[in-house]
């Protein structure tokens, strides 16, 4: 072990450095030209611009400090004058999709269920794709085609 410790650069009675933890704070606004401010337990000066090491968009941004979102912090050096914000923390079971595209897939494992109201759209593994709500209407400029092995009305 020493002679792949001293082969590193490394002294073979150098204790390890402490590594620093994450803490939990808050953005406390987001601006398009700082980016997000964010505040923290014990900070001595008050809210600060952090750098952000995760791809989130300014609506996501702006939406954790308006419900003050726990978000992870590290600092670089251990400067709390310098904060990273490393992740947004989440209620569990709370997600948010923002996408900007042409095109968007969601998968799931099992299923995947879009809820509004007393409104849903249940897809399956199994193919099984239900359609629940207190009124359901379908249009269709062209022809308006059901198929399947079976058809059941009523």
């Amino acid at each position: 072990m020493t002679a792949r410790r001293s082969s590193l650069g490394l002294s073979p009675v150098s204790p390890a450095p402490a590594l620093p933890a994450a803490i939990l704070g808050w953005i406390t606004d987001y601006d398009s030209k700082q980016g997000a401010i964010v505040d923290f337990p014990g900070n001595p000066a008050g809210p600060v611009p952090a750098r952000l090491l995760i791809d989130t968009g300014a609506r996501a941004l702006r939406s954790a400090a308006a419900s003050r979102c726990p978000v992870a912090l590290l600092f670089e050096n251990g400067d709390p004058s310098l904060p990273l914000l490393v992740g947004l923390v989440w209620p569990q079971g709370e997600r948010e999709a923002q996408v900007d595209g042409e095109r968007i897939i969601l998968t799931g494992e099992k299923e995947i269920e879009l809820r509004c109201g007393d409104a849903s759209i249940s897809l399956s593994r199994n193919g099984k794709i239900v359609i629940r709500g207190a009124y359901v209407e379908t249009r269709a400029k062209g022809t308006n085609r059901i198929k399947g092995g079976a058809v059941q009305i009523n």
